[in-house]
């Protein structure tokens, strides 16, 4: 709340027209090699390529963040993945969709639309013998795949899926009985970065012959520097995105006390990750998207554009899209019922007579209204700086109210 826009084009830098200018707002998702690495030779008079490349897919800068069938309804999940089809394929905005820990419907993964679709493996590997079976008659790739180290309203605690919404759809997806699902809070035989790039990358990328970009998910944490930093000196260039969830993420199934007294924002450590990509030259290389309390300012395409600014390529947000499709908790009265089973409006339950009563059409309706608003807003912010493509690291946009946040992130203080 204390970081406004504080440079705005006026003689000087003449301002664009944010309703008339055409702007790219596109991100990379997947590893982008430094020039000189680039594996390009010149034969015959034509540019050819000597090696394979890492993959590397432009999206939008938002993406939806990873809630499990399992977690939402099954009514829940659709009315998102619909609202993400439409803006796809109506609207021409490359919005992304994580799937979440548990799995996807065989249908989805057998059709076209997988490639709206990031793929996500936790620590429960839940559904992902179902994925495997499917991949034969997969019509297309995943956008990615998503490794979920730790996520941010819970850092360290793993997650768990009370038996209560154990439905039976979700053990056919999952391969479980039905019985209470836990994530562990690792991901068990991994100890080190290293043997995650090598085992987990090396694994998954070759699965779909290297053709897709593969991302890690962290909490934000005092080692997420350390993380980014290893992940940066990766021989393999294979890591095609490092997702940081901070402590102001989260819904009604975290712990108050992990939510409250566990974690750290996802601006500071967003901030911390692009300047010690930036001390070394490699900026840009491993895209960094943050996430975790994206919107609770009253408005997600600010808090978008003032993390791009400072380092980040995108944002990803969960909570945002639970209240669009009708959530009655806010961060003022929380309902409190998500881990129960019992959700009133139907999102987060799996009971058939409380799913009814959300209306699939209407919330993904909702959700494709706030990302258009989104998206004009997010230009009306780069228009007066005099931007026509994402504003990645001009933190000389920014100003401060707050002395203490100025000298952490390195912008300036105003009074």
């Amino acid at each position: 709340d204390s970081i406004v826009v504080g440079r705005i084009s006026q003689m000087t830098d003449p301002s664009l027209d944010a309703a008339r200018h055409t702007f790219d707002i596109r991100s990379p998702f997947g590893r982008v090699l430094s020039a000189k690495e680039l594996p390009f030779a010149i034969k015959d008079g034509k540019l050819v390529e000597t090696k394979h490349t890492p993959p590397v897919h432009w999206i939008y800068p938002l993406i939806f963040s990873d809630m499990s069938i399992g977690a939402l309804s099954t009514r829940a999940w659709e009315a998102v993945a619909l609202a993400v089809g439409y803006l796809n394929e109506k609207c021409g905005l490359p919005v992304r969709m994580s799937s979440g820990e548990g799995g996807m419907p065989v249908k989805l993964l057998e059709s076209d639309y997988l490639k709206y679709f990031i793929i996500q493996i936790a620590s429960g590997h839940f559904g992902w013998n179902r994925i495997i079976k499917a991949m034969p008659h997969m019509k297309t790739d995943p956008a990615g795949i998503l490794i979920k180290i730790g996520q941010g309203a819970k850092p360290g605690d793993g997650g768990l899926l009370p038996e209560a919404k154990v439905a039976e759809h979700v053990q056919a997806i999952r391969g479980v009985p039905k019985a209470t699902l836990a994530s562990p809070p690792n991901h068990q035989g991994l100890y080190s970065i290293e043997e995650s790039v090598q085992k987990m990358h090396l694994s998954m990328n070759a699965a779909f012959g290297f053709r897709v970009p593969v991302a890690i998910k962290c909490a934000a944490s005092a080692t997420s520097v350390s993380v980014y930093n290893n992940l940066l000196r990766d021989p393999y260039k294979i890591c095609g995105g490092f997702f940081i969830d901070g402590i102001q993420g989260g819904t009604g199934a975290a712990n108050e006390v992990s939510l409250d007294h566990t974690g750290h924002p996802v601006v500071s450590k967003i901030r911390d990750c692009y300047l010690a990509a930036v001390k070394q030259g490699l900026q840009g290389q491993i895209p960094l998207y943050g996430g975790g309390g994206i919107g609770m300012t009253g408005n997600a395409a600010a808090d978008a554009f003032k993390m791009m600014c400072l380092g980040a390529n995108g944002v990803f947000v969960g909570k945002i899209l639970i209240q669009l499709l009708g959530c009655i908790g806010n961060e003022q009265g929380r309902c409190n019922a998500c881990n129960t089973g019992k959700c009133p409006m139907g999102i987060c339950s799996q009971d058939p007579r409380l799913v009814k009563r959300l209306d699939i059409d209407r919330g993904a309706q909702k959700i494709v209204d706030y990302v258009l608003a989104f998206d004009s807003e997010l230009k009306k912010l780069m228009a007066p700086i005099g931007n026509s493509s994402l504003p990645i690291g001009r933190s000389d946009a920014l100003v401060s109210t707050d002395k203490a946040v100025a000298d952490k992130l390195g912008i300036q203080y105003v009074c």
